[in-house]
Formats: C-alpha cells, sequence, structure tokens
C-alpha cells in the first residue's frame, strides 16, 4: 500500500491566512476574509458556503452529516452519499460518530487517517470508523467519492449478537483505513451502493428500512472479502520492523492521552526507547517521539474546535496538569497557542 507523507505548507505573511501549523503542516490555511464569514475558501479555491455549526464540525455526529451531504436516507442513523465533494471538511480533522464505508468513482486526494496520509484514487476504499480521526485534503477538481454512513445501532438492531460489527477486522482500531481492491472488485460494491440507493428510494416501501439493513449486511461481508485479500498481501510484504511499527502505532492510537514518553512504549513492546526511535525513523522518516507529539496535538485540535469545552478541560482530558503546562506543549509543536488555533477553525 503506498502510503504518502503529511504535506509541508509554507509559512505566509498575509493577514487574512492561516497557517494553521507552521511546523509540520498538517493543517492548510484557509483563507478567509472578514466581511465574507459565511464563506470557506478551500485549497483548491472553489468558494462553499459556511455552515452554521461548523465550530463544532470536529466532532461529527451522524446528523450533522446527514444535514450536509445525504442525498438519500433511512434515518437519522443510516444514509447515503452519491459523488460529493468533502470540500467543507477538507481542511480541518474531524471523528464522525459512525461507520464510514466511501469508495472514489474520480480524480485524486489525499486522505489522512490517525496520522497516516494514503492516496485517493479512482476504486480505492476509506473504511472509517469513531475511533478514526480523518482529513481529506488536496483534492482534485474531479475528486468524487460515494460514501455509506451508519450507527452500530443501526447495524444491530434485531441482531442477537451486539457484537456483530466487531467481528470485522477492517474495523478494528489498528485496521488499515485505506485499501485498493480490483476494478472489478469495486464494480460490486458500487452495484450494492446503486442497489441500497433504488431500495431508498422507494420511500412508500414498508420494508425499505429492513430491506436496506440486510444490503448493507451484504455489503459488509463482500468488504470482509476484499480487505482480507488485501492485509494477505501487505502482511506478507512487512519486514519486522515494519511490524513493530504497526505495533507501536497502535498503542500510541490507545495509550497517548496518558502516556507521552517513549520509554512507556518501548517497555511495552520489549525493546530499548533507542531501539524504537531508530526504527520508527527508517520505517517512517519520524521519530517513535514525533509521532506521539503529533497524536497528542492531533487529538487537542480536535477538542479544540468545540467551544462548548474550555481550554482548560481540553487539557484536563488529554491528561495535562494543567492549562499552562497544554499550552507551552501545544504551541511548540502546532506553532500556535491553543487559543489562537481555536480562533483560527472558527472561521
Amino acid at each position: 500500500m503506498r502510503k504518502l507523507q503529511a504535506p509541508r505548507t509554507a509559512k505566509t505573511k498575509n493577514k487574512i491566512s492561516w497557517d494553521l501549523n507552521e511546523k509540520k503542516g498538517y493543517n492548510a490555511g484557509i483563507l478567509v476574509k472578514k466581511s465574507e464569514k459565511n464563506l470557506l475558501l478551500s485549497r483548491n479555491y472553489a468558494i462553499i458556503e459556511k455552515h452554521p455549526m461548523s465550530k463544532k464540525v470536529a466532532q461529527l455526529s451522524l446528523s450533522k452529516f446527514a444535514d450536509l451531504y445525504a442525498d438519500k436516507l433511512a434515518g437519522p442513523d443510516f444514509f447515503i452519499t452519491d459523488e460529493k465533494q468533502l470540500l467543507s471538511l477538507s481542511e480541518f480533522p474531524y471523528r464522525s460518530d459512525g461507520y464510514i464505508i466511501g469508495i472514489c468513482t474520480r480524480g485524486s486526494a489525499q486522505v489522512e487517517v490517525n496520522l497516516q496520509v494514503y492516496e485517493a484514487k479512482p476504486d480505492a476504499m476509506l473504511l472509517a470508523t469513531p475511533f478514526h480521526v480523518l482529513r481529506i485534503y488536496n483534492s482534485s477538481e474531479d475528486f468524487l467519492c460515494r460514501f455509506i454512513v451508519f450507527s452500530k445501532a443501526f447495524l444491530i438492531e434485531n441482531k442477537v449478537d451486539s457484537h456483530f460489527l466487531e467481528s470485522f477486522s477492517y474495523f478494528k482500531s489498528a485496521s488499515i483505513p485505506v485499501i485498493y481492491p480490483g476494478h472489478n472488485d469495486a464494480g460490486i460494491l458500487l452495484d450494492i451502493y446503486l442497489r441500497i440507493k433504488q431500495i431508498l428510494e422507494r420511500e412508500h416501501h414498508p420494508y425499505r428500512i429492513e430491506i436496506s439493513r440486510s444490503i448493507l449486511t451484504m455489503l459488509l461481508y463482500e468488504v470482509a472479502f476484499m480487505y482480507e485479500k488485501q492485509h494477505l498481501i501487505i502482511k506478507g510484504k512487512q519486514t519486522r520492523k515494519q511490524e513493530l511499527n504497526v505495533l507501536f502505532q497502535d498503542l500510541v492510537f490507545h495509550h497517548y492521552k496518558e502516556h507521552r514518553s517513549v520509554q512507556y512504549y518501548a517497555d511495552a513492546l520489549f525493546v530499548s526507547p533507542k531501539h524504537l526511535t531508530e526504527t520508527i525513523k527508517e520505517v517512517t522518516g519520524r521519530t517513535a517521539g514525533e509521532w506521539i507529539d503529533d497524536a497528542v496535538v492531533l487529538e487537542a485540535k480536535v477538542l479544540l474546535r468545540n467551544h462548548d469545552k474550555s481550554i482548560a478541560r481540553v487539557a484536563e482530558s488529554i491528561h495535562f496538569p494543567d492549562q499552562s503546562s497544554f499550552g507551552k506543549y501545544f504551541k511548540k509543536h502546532a506553532g500556535m497557542s491553543p487559543s489562537d488555533y481555536r480562533l483560527a477553525s472558527s472561521y
């Protein structure tokens, strides 16, 4: 699987722009004129309307997602979107309340999932869960995707096994979130998508919800088959150093809130901090400490975009002793203070 390095942005002195991560460039700047606060200018210069609740879009509820993009819906916790550009979600990281299966149908973009960057291209598939922090950016003008979005509650309704969803390996926190099935396999998924769309269009059908749920289950099994094929190919090609990196990344995204020292992760993996740092640097181009810091900062950015949560509460949520130490840490790694980031991400 092709992984790309996170992009780097140039510092700008233009007062109407923000470089949201001057040091590492994980968040592209958004140009916003004060006289045009209801408009956002995305990186490919397409102007889109700013949603009035965009300050809280970092935690993207299913109802919010549906309001922004749903074409056909069976209710607030299951809907589809038909070949949409996610421009209004492209500049900042966000987390969805639901499960997302996305298929790229045209164009290209970069998809960042928990700090790992993947290439979206025709037939690429995104498999996102509420555990994933997402960002889609650098999209081409013709970039289009189809999405199926659902909640766990919708899927398991009337099922005996309440853990049915967890049986799919691609929805686990350590899974690979972007895969590249062959064109024929992607075509099978799109056919199932179109079948769901046809059912949802029959609004007066008394059993359209039940039929849609059954077809969704069928889709999940098809995705499982494709994912397992891809996973075997990828795993077979992994070196021991790459395997250590996978284990390290999984540990980081389970424990970064409580543990920010390389020593903790080295002990958990039964290696020395020096070996861990050198191995992760060799495999990813970045040190173990940088990955830990970036995971912490990414979570902080998501939390800071919820204006109902004070900066002190944000600091507490990621286990900093006080707001002052959190502010110094955030500014060191993000290039601006928490309050400045909150202000910048409001526009």
